[in-house]
């Protein structure tokens, strides 16, 4: 009798742990990235780009073959595009893998993208923590673009190019963050820019205004990189919503300052044309101390920020000659970064009309009560705020560079 018992809980416990609801991998059509287009006729075209089953490789005759499986189709959403798919998909759509899912220009100046993101976030079937950009091309055009060399899975070069904007450059690169900003900050956010160069006609530096250029006056967005290779999917910029929707855009050296306002310790690489000299001098530079921001309600607000960094030369070929010169290019690096900052906070404003970097937040603290906040209408009232800005940064000694007093 104990013999048939434990025999019956084995032939239960056997069932109950089955594989009847299981799948294999090979069984799965795993979703690397998602496209989201304005369709025809108010649908969305919706791209897939599902990892190559074998991923990549060279078949026998030396030949490489296709890496990825790119399919679009139209639907009224993300949803039903996936329902679709499962019409002529022999494999079950799995989208837990997925990085990226990349808006077009299109539609987020059209449509916005508020509406997608929210369904994105609703579902179990996306990961919060996937990577969001805005394509100034379509998503097919986006994904065929991209032709890693270095990484042998598509889905690890998405990877290595977005964490690189998540991790040195902002929080930005997510759904979950991005879905919340635009809650939080009433419509208006910024969302990461991705462009396709053109490599055959790459001559973005060669038609602008200037002469001699230096990382202060280049201000690339995605598509104006001057990129020549096989990849020419440029990660660079950002893109400006308000009211849910894209209204323009910022360039390389904008965002730079994103990265600054958002604290970001690691501000970067600069190559800087020391002023009235023909030469450069190359500063490594991080941030201090978070930015200090203060803000002063009334009918104009009034928005001063102090920022304090710390650098380093990393070259700096003749650029000094005495301690003057080390000290009027100081000087010159504090006022750079500051008229840079005040240019974008102005563009924001005026241009935009956007309050991007939450400064609200700090003006709430002056109201004791919620509908007095509401009453003071800060989203108007930002329209006509007032900034000063001012940066320190401190260089660390060249040498004895700092100590020469020779002329």
């Amino acid at each position: 009798m104990r013999l048939r018992k434990a025999l019956a809980v084995v032939l239960l416990a056997a069932a109950l742990g089955g594989c009847a609801n299981s799948a294999e991998v090979n069984d799965k059509a795993y979703v690397i990235a998602l496209g989201v287009d304005k369709g025809s006729n108010g649908l969305l075209k919706v791209t897939f780009m599902f990892a190559y089953p074998s991923g990549g490789g060279e078949e026998a005759g030396g030949e490489k073959i296709d890496e990825k499986d790119i399919v679009t189709v139209e639907a009224p959403s993300i949803y039903s595009a996936m329902r679709l798919l499962d019409t002529f998909k022999s494999k079950r759509i799995d989208t837990n893998h997925t990085k990226l899912v990349a808006f077009s220009q299109k539609l987020a100046e059209s449509r916005g993208v508020f509406s997608q993101l929210t369904d994105l976030v609703n579902t179990r079937g996306f990961r919060p923590s996937i990577y969001v950009c805005v394509t100034q091309e379509s998503p097919s055009k986006l994904f065929n673009s991209m032709e890693p060399k270095q990484d042998v899975f598509i889905e690890k070069f998405i990877e290595h190019l977005f964490s690189k904007i998540a991790d040195s450059g902002t929080s930005r690169a997510y759904l979950y963050n991005n879905y919340f900003s635009a809650v939080e900050e009433a419509g208006s956010y910024i969302i990461p820019l991705v462009g396709v160069t053109d490599k055959e006609n790459a001559g973005g530096a060669a038609a602008a205004p200037y002469q001699k250029p230096d990382d202060f006056t280049l201000n690339y967005t995605a598509d104006q990189v001057p990129l020549h290779g096989d990849s020419v999917a440029a990660l660079c910029g950002y893109a400006v919503f308000v009211d849910n929707k894209m209204v323009g855009s910022l360039g390389m050296m904008e965002g730079t300052v994103v990265k600054m306002l958002e604290k970001n310790r690691q501000v970067g690489q600069f190559c800087v044309l020391v002023p009235g000299k023909n030469t450069y001098a190359n500063v490594n530079l991080q941030l201090t101390n978070a930015p200090i921001i203060r803000v002063k309600t009334g009918d104009a607000p009034e928005i001063s920020l102090d920022i304090s960094m710390w650098g380093e030369f990393t070259g700096i070929g003749g650029a000094f000659k005495n301690s003057g010169d080390y000290a009027e290019f100081v000087d010159y690096l504090n006022g750079a970064f500051s008229e840079k900052i005040l240019e974008l906070l102005e563009k924001t404003r005026t241009e935009y009309g956007a309050d991007i970097f939450g400064f609200g937040d700090k003006a709430k603290i002056n109201f004791l009560r919620y509908p007095e906040w509401e009453a003071y209408n800060w989203k108007e009232k930002y329209k006509n705020a007032r900034f000063s800005v001012k940066v320190e940064v401190d260089m660390n000694d060249y040498g004895e560079l700092r100590f020469s007093q020779k002329n």
